[in-house]
Order: structure tokens, then sequence, then C-alpha cells
């Protein structure tokens, strides 16, 4: 079929299929390709937003989608649904058909940068040194194909694959002047006060020397399991908890977990004389007390291969977790030459050990039941030790997945810990009675379990179901909501249970219950002022906060971002905007906004139940308005919509230099379009960079910026 409008004709052939671009989020159109000649049909008579793209597309992007989900999970909720070996093979799926199909390929897509642990309640800082990721590899053959082409006759290192949370230590002058996360890569997360808490790394150094390092930030096995006793089993694993640890806001309750620090790499602003080779290299490390993994050995390339063995068994007796072993090129003058690619550098690799895997027979399969009413079934098996811990769940995630696996009560499984946070059923090796079938009524509430849309797993709908209630408060509660001091899951689950909280609004009348509270047993007067007091204090969080803390479908922080840019400043005027006749017409003008979250906003603030939720809210306080810059006198920007991108050195967070283009007459907007003014690029640019210069829209620095405004007095 050949499509033509104007002077513009577009080849679409028997391979392509035609997308509605709202709903994938990717408009690209594919050009040349082979004629299909079956009829011809102007342009102007399709609806303007669809266009055809090729299968090969839709399945590039469909794994582009499937690897940042993942990579949302490891790096940011500490947690896993796949292993390792199943995430990497995902990725080199992805490069290998970018590699094939270059014109494919996106800017965005996740081999072109690594993934983000990126926290919004810290202050962003610009690496000063590479944080890369490695290229990894399970297989002996692929590993010794690459230091063949490197030079097997160069000299290698092999070194521990810690597995922790990866940090960057900034020592200035002889100083630790900053601790930043890894983040994208590009920018981290200021961690400063809690690095000063670990004890195994010097603070001050004999001497005034600048070096950067980079780092694993991990828990010993024995401090784990001791930490984990107190608190009767919390915590998944060790990095689950370290990396849980690095984001604690409180650096005085950081303080109190075990963290250690390994080092493992350095980079000078001015390079000291004689260094050109990592070894070295580790020796000036060692020198100045830097920690160091223990066992690195430098063997010729030809030694690599025959080495992996001993390290295997040397695994299981360490004190701390890895996942592997990392192979580096010694000579750090060919390194150079060598270079990196966005995601990786070539002249290091990573060797993953595939993931434990022990025995076990399942006893008993239940499941919980998510806020939002998801149904994940896990398998309650007999107790076996993996990777330091003792198991005894395994999660199960959907029906599809339980069939595909055979799994059944009374089966004899393999189990492994995915990435080693979470345990998982890999493998049936003996059946039981009968696969395992998830029930058709929930059971918390005995209503019938339905599947949403395109969706796999199965679905309580109804909204009091207690599964959900209970889960919808600990939502509301925690740090990156409400952030309510001394309503952790935990204590939401006892006191829905006792029956003080049944809903959202429930947890501002507790303050009627003070005696009832103290008598309870684990909390008593002090906790119970802790509570109280964090409940007071949640009364301060404006729209941007409360509004996605309700847990409403579809309506998180990026969403609610969008409808305050775009005017929609506090609850009266989302609810008017929501019940007008042309409300979905309105809503697809804002950019950033997909026909499902439409549907949802429109919905949501159209129903009588979360209506009357957040009127009884305001009763008790809370202010569901945005804090709306002021306008000034001087409104140089008139007229002019501004998007903003990367990291920036005076305006942190960034928001503050929005905040001053606002309040000077200029519209603030989340995303590039047509009708983008300005784009204001800081450190670490992305495709916001690339669609503006698309655009031809005007690109202003941080430093060009900064002089405008200092010239226009607006500082």
């Amino acid at each position: 079929m050949i499509l033509s409008g104007g002077r513009a004709k577009f080849a679409i052939s028997r391979h392509t299929i035609p997308i509605f671009p709202e709903y994938l989020g990717f408009s690209k159109i594919i050009k040349n390709l082979p004629i299909h000649p079956i009829i011809q049909l102007d342009l102007k008579l399709l609806p303007r937003n669809i266009f055809f793209v090729s299968k090969l597309e839709l399945k590039i992007r469909k794994l582009e989608k499937e690897i940042r989900y993942h990579q949302y999970l490891y790096y940011v909720k500490n947690r896993t649904e796949i292993s390792d070996k199943e995430f990497d093979l995902l990725f080199k799926q992805l490069q290998e058909l970018e590699r094939d199909n270059p014109d494919l390929s996106s800017p965005n897509s996740p081999t072109q940068s690594v993934g983000s642990d990126l926290d919004n309640r810290f202050e962003k800082v610009t690496h000063k040194v590479p944080v890369l990721s490695l290229e990894n590899t399970y297989n002996a053959g692929e590993l010794q194909d690459w230091i063949d082409k490197i030079g097997k006759e160069e000299t290698y290192s092999i070194e521990w694959k810690i597995d922790g949370a990866s940090i960057v230590l900034y020592y200035e002058a002889g100083g630790l002047d900053k601790g930043v996360s890894r983040g994208t890569g590009g920018i981290g997360d200021d961690v400063t006060e809690n690095i000063r808490t670990i004890k195994n790394i010097s603070l001050q150094l004999d001497d005034s020397i600048s070096i950067y390092l980079r780092g694993e930030v991990y828990m010993t096995f024995s401090d784990f399991a001791q930490l984990n006793k107190q608190t009767g089993g919390k915590y998944a694993n060790p990095r689950n908890l370290a990396s849980g640890t690095l984001k604690h806001k409180n650096s005085k309750q950081v303080a109190k977990r075990p963290l250690k620090i390994f080092t493992y790499d350095a980079y000078f602003p001015k390079e000291p004389e004689g260094i050109d080779t990592h070894q070295k290299l580790i020796d000036y490390m060692k020198k100045y007390g830097f920690p160091i993994p223990n066992d690195i050995k430098f063997v010729k390339g030809s030694e690599v291969i025959s080495l992996i063995k001993e390290y295997e068994k040397k695994k299981e007796k360490l004190g701390f977790p890895v996942d592997g072993l990392v192979i580096k090129l010694n000579n750090l003058s060919l390194r150079k030459s060598l270079g990196q690619t966005s995601h990786s550098p070539r002249w290091a690799r990573a060797y993953k050990f595939d993931a434990l895997t022990v025995e076990s027979v399942v006893e008993e399969i239940d499941f919980a039941i998510g806020r939002t009413g998801k149904v994940t079934p896990r398998a309650k098996i007999t107790p076996v030790q993996l990777a330091g811990t003792t198991v005894t769940y395994a999660t199960l995630h959907n029906q599809d997945y339980i069939n595909s696996k055979g799994i059944g009560i009374g089966a004899k499984v393999k189990v492994v810990k995915r990435g080693e946070i979470i345990p998982a059923i890999e493998e049936v090796v003996k059946k039981g009675k009968k696969v395992f079938r998830l029930p058709k009524k929930c059971p918390m509430c005995s209503s019938i379990l339905q599947k949403k849309d395109d969706s796999v797993d199965l679905y309580c709908t109804n909204p009091t179901c207690p599964g959900r209630e209970k889960n919808q408060l600990a939502f509301f509660c925690q740090k990156k909501q409400m952030d309510i001091a001394g309503l952790g899951e935990k204590q939401v689950y006892n006191l829905y249970d006792l029956k003080f909280i049944k809903r959202i609004p429930d947890i501002y009348h507790l303050s009627q219950y003070k005696d009832d509270l103290i008598q309870l047993d684990g909390y008593g007067e002090k906790s119970v002022k802790i509570l109280l007091d964090g409940i007071e204090k949640s009364k301060k969080n404006d729209l941007k906060v409360i509004l996605p803390s309700l847990g409403l479908p579809e309506i998180g922080h990026k969403v609610t971002e969008i409808l305050i840019d775009n005017g929609f400043t506090d609850i009266k005027s989302l609810l008017q905007l929501a019940s007008s006749s042309d409300a979905k017409e309105k809503l697809m003008l804002l950019h950033g906004l997909g026909p499902k979250t439409i549907d949802s906003v429109v919905q949501n603030f159209t129903d009588k139940n979360v209506i009357g939720m957040i009127q009884e809210l305001q009763k008790v306080g809370l202010q569901f308005k945005a804090k709306v810059v002021k306008k000034q006198g001087k409104q140089v920007f008139s007229g002019q919509t501004w998007c903003v991108t990367g990291s920036f050195q005076k305006f942190q967070p960034r928001e503050r230099a929005m905040e001053i283009i606002v309040a000077h007459g200029g519209k603030r907007v989340s995303g590039i379009s047509s009708n983008t003014t300005h784009l204001l690029a800081g450190t670490g640019s992305g495709s916001k960079l690339k669609k503006a210069e698309e655009y031809g829209v005007k690109i202003m620095e941080e430093s060009e910026f900064y002089s405008f405004i200092v010239k226009e007095g607006l500082l």
C-alpha cells in the first residue's frame, strides 16, 4: 500500500502495521520499505495521529520498554522479577537488533546509558569520572574471544564483582569532599553524609592529594544476619539492605547500620607520575589505606580462564556478597586507546556466575493482594539456605508463570535467588499432585478475580478489599509519598487489624485514640508522639505530593507534575476539568498524557468515592494546592514556553531555574513540542536536547542563562 499526501510518499509493505503512537509512546515513520502495490490512499484521508511502523521496530521498542522496567525494579525498587542471566540475554538481544538495524535504534535506548538509581529526595551532582556499567558474559568461550581480540599476551586483573551499591568517592586536597551514587552514570545523588558514617574509609588522608574512587557499598553476611535477626527478618538480603540504607535521609540511622566499602578503581584530576598500569594503581590505593578486595590476581590473558574455577570455589567461603568476576586490562595507556561505548568500557568484562540453585519442596501456595488489587502468588517451601540467607518463600508472579513451570503443591523444585534478591522457582524437578490454579475469588473479600486489559495478572476489583485497603494505607504513608514517621508497613497493618484505621482519612483521626495507642504492645508514649507528630507534619505537603500519594491508577508524580505545569494547580480546577463535557479533548492537548492516563484522570476525579475522600482530607487540614510561583514585575520571559533537561551547578534542584522563568512571565512544560520556544540544557542532557534541535527550539546552556538573569537583575 502506498500512502501519499502532497509531496510525501511512504511505501507500506505487508511487514508493516498501523500504530497509534500515543498508545506506544513513539511516532517514527518507517521509510523506504519494499513497495507492496495494493492500493493508493491520500494521507489526508487518514487520522492525523496514525503512523505505520515495521514489526521489527515494534519488537525493538517492546524490548526497550521491558529492559527499562527491569532496570527500574533493580536500581530503584531493589528487587527483581527475572534472573541476571535472563536480563543480560534481553539486553544482548536488543544490542544485536540495534547493531543490525541502526536506522531503527533510538537515542533513548537502554543500551545507550546505564541503569539509574536517582532519587528525587537528594541533591544532584554531575560526575567528574565515567561511571559506566560492564558488559556481561556467562560463557568462558565468549570471555576468551574478548581476551584474544584485545591480546592474550597482555596482562589482565581478575577481581571479585561485589554485589552492593555503586558509589564514587571524591577526595579533594586530601579530604573526602563528596560521596555520590552512580545515578544515571552522568549525574548521581549526593549521599555524602551517609558515606561519612562508614567506618572502613578515611575522611582525611595523610597527603593533600585529589583522587576520585569508584567503589561498592556492601554489608557482610554475618552483619546482615545479626541485623536482620534484630528486626525479625525484615530485609531480603545484604545488597538490598545496603542499597536502601545508602539512600536513607537520616544519617544518624545510617550510622547504626554496619555498612562497608570496597574500592576498585581510581582517577585523578592530575595523574601522578609512574602509574601506567592497573596494578600500580591498586598499589597506590593500598598505600593510602583504601579498602581493596582480596584475591586480586594479575595474569596473562592465556591464564584467565583456567583461574575462574578457582574463584568459583572460593565464592561460597567469602564473607560478603559477590555475583561474579571482573576482568580488566592492566595497561592503562591501552585502555585509553580502546575507549568506551556510552554504556560500558571496552577494556573490561564481567564474568557472571550462574545463580546458585538449591532443591526444595513446595509445601503451600498463598497470595497477596496489592493496593491496585493485583494478585501475587508465592510458594511456601521447605526452608533452605541460599546465598547466605534462609529461604522459606519463593515468588510465583502470576498464573502464566505457574503454568509455564508446571508448579504445584508437593513439587520438588530448584530455587534460585534472582539477582540474589528475590527467591524464585527456576525449575520443577519432580511434579506435584497437579499444577496449581489461582482461585476465582479473592481470598480476602470473596470478590470475583478478573484480568485487566491485556495483563496476564489477576485483580480484585473490590475497592474495599482488606488487602487493597491495607496496602493503599501503607503506600500513602511511605517515604516517597507523604513520608509519615512512625507509620511503616508493619505499623499500618497492625493498626488496620486492630480497627484503628481503615481508609486514608482515618490516619488523621488517630490523635483521638492517643491513650489507647500508648497501651498497645510495641508503642508507648515516645512512639505514639513520633507517630502523631509525623501525621501533623504531613499536612504541610502540597498537591505535588498529596495527589500521587493517594495511589489513584496512572496518577503518579510525573502525571501530577504535568497537570500542575499546565495550570491545574488545585484540586478544584482538576475536579472542574474532569466533570466538563470536553475533558478528554482538553487533556489530549497536554504533552505527556496518553489515552490510558487521560481516561484515569477523568474517571477518578468524577468518582464520588474519590471526591468524598478528598473532601474528608481537606476537612482535616490537607492543602490540595500546589505552591505557585508568584509573578514578578519584570516579565522578561512573557510569551515564552520553556522546558528543562540535565543537571545544573548553580540551580540545585533545577526547579529553582524554572521558578525564575515562571515568576517572570514564562510558561513551563515537561516535554518538547512544536510550541516549545526554549530549552534550558544542563549537563547530561539527553533526548530532549536532540528533539529540541529537530524542532528548531532555542537552546540555552546554564552559563548563558545565568548571565542573562544576572544582567536583567532577576537574582
